[in-house]
């Protein structure tokens, strides 16, 4: 081949090499059009693997490169142990393949050109082999390099770049920068601040006076209204006294007969004996209907029930208790002195945090919710139990600081309740954490 021609091959070749669109056009080229230029039976492409071996990536005349197929296993073998990937070399089975006599045999002839494809900083990038029986030629080794140095700068240009600007692969300026955002965050995060827990609160009477049934029967009206002001001694509620009117005229009555009944067992009684016995159990059973009459009489004077002091009347509707039958001993209402009030609140299992006696609590009524009372807890129930509203909840209780700013009684509202002081982080995700933990079982 002249040296006109040659150079005429070479250029088309670079040319071929500079308009591959991808690594796959580019290694088909390589394996392919270099044939054109040196003759040779196979040309194999090896690359550095993530490990820095050498691995197959393209066979002349091979579509497709099996990984497992013993041709492709015994090159990588080959050039993994004998040749450098930066160095230019010649091979011959006489000289080289003592190791391999029986497999070179089989699978390669007898000569192989080892041409590294280096990128322009001089990286390693891969390697080209070209195999044939006759030997190779000084002038074959000089075209072989001008060719891989075209392969070389444009295989740097197609192989996939890290990306720029990455926290790893910034400069030194950009990395200080992130780890003072990091150090700043680890610092905030480790900033004091004190837990708090919000959770619905009820304006209580603090030691009421509970106002029960004191008989068995029926409540015919309730005198007062729910939260009104009473004085001692006025009328709270009334029982249906029909029936406890008629017991006693009738325990009267019985009365009246069991004295007939001893005057005549009395005027008898003289010179009789079985006479005297009469009168004793006459006299008996006179004593069982006053004692019948007496407890009538109490039953009939409790009809009426009275304020046994000064407060306001707590209980929940006049006509639920309208005509609602009640025992003896069945708490109907409660009165409590309007400036013996305290707050009670129901902190749900799941927001509650570690509570000391004489923690800040402030109120915030819904009938004000721009304003807020002062109160400090007094203690916390350490058993939950379940609300009206179906939530489990622990009851706390708190104390009002000034005894000239209590609520009314029966206001509800919601209370926020400080803890105690723990960094930030937990602040913000101790909800978080403990649903996690839940989730997750540790």
């Amino acid at each position: 081949m002249s040296t006109i021609t040659a150079s005429a091959i070479l250029l088309g070749i670079e040319k071929s090499i500079r308009q591959a669109r991808d690594m796959t056009a580019l290694q088909f080229v390589a394996v392919t059009e270099t044939r054109r230029l040196i003759s040779y039976q196979q040309a194999v492409l090896l690359s550095h693997g993530l490990d820095g071996k050498l691995r197959v990536v393209a066979v002349s005349n091979v579509p497709t490169v099996d990984r497992n197929a013993p041709y492709i296993r015994f090159v990588e073998k080959l050039a993994n142990r004998n040749i450098r990937a930066d160095q230019k070399r010649t091979f011959s089975r006489s000289a080289d393949g003592a190791d391999f006599e029986a497999d070179w045999r089989e699978f390669l002839q007898d000569n192989i050109l080892s041409q590294p494809v280096l990128a322009p900083d001089g990286t390693p990038l891969g390697l080209l082999l070209l195999i044939r029986a006759p030997e190779w030629q000084d002038g074959e080794l000089l075209l072989v390099e001008q060719l891989t140095d075209a392969l070389g700068h444009a295989w740097n240009a197609l192989r996939p770049r890290k990306r720029r600007g990455g926290l790893f692969e910034a400069g030194k300026k950009r990395r200080a920068v992130v780890a003072g955002v990091l150090i700043g965050l680890v610092i905030v995060l480790s900033i004091p601040v004190r837990q708090s827990i919000i959770a619905p609160a009820t304006v209580m009477p603090r030691d009421p006076v509970m106002i029960a049934a004191p008989i068995t029967g029926v409540i015919r009206e309730i005198h007062v209204r729910p939260n009104a002001p009473v004085a001692k001694d006025d009328l709270l509620f009334s029982f249906e006294d029909a029936e406890f009117r008629a017991n006693y005229e009738i325990a009267l009555r019985a009365v009246d007969t069991a004295e007939a009944e001893l005057r005549r067992a009395s005027q008898q009684a003289f010179g009789d004996a079985k006479g005297r016995a009469e009168v004793a159990l006459s006299q008996t059973r006179l004593a069982l209907r006053q004692e019948q009459a007496e407890f009538s009489r109490y039953q009939l004077s409790q009809v009426e029930v009275r304020a046994p002091q000064s407060g306001i009347a707590i209980f929940s509707d006049s006509n639920d208790w309208r005509g609602r039958p009640v025992s003896t001993g069945e708490q109907v209402m409660a009165i409590a002195a309007p400036d013996a009030a305290e707050l009670g609140i129901s902190i749900p299992v799941s927001d509650a945090i570690a509570l000391q006696s004489g923690a800040e609590v402030r109120l915030f009524l819904d009938a004000d919710p721009l304003g807020s009372v002062d109160a400090t807890l007094e203690y916390a129930a350490y058993q939950p139990k379940e609300t009206p509203e179906g939530i489990l909840a622990y009851q706390a209780v708190a104390r009002f600081d000034s005894p000239d700013d209590i609520p009314r009684i029966g206001l509800k509202g919601s209370a926020k309740i400080m803890g105690d002081h723990v960094p930030l982080a937990l602040f913000l995700f101790r909800r978080p954490l403990s649903a996690l933990r839940q989730m997750i079982g540790f």
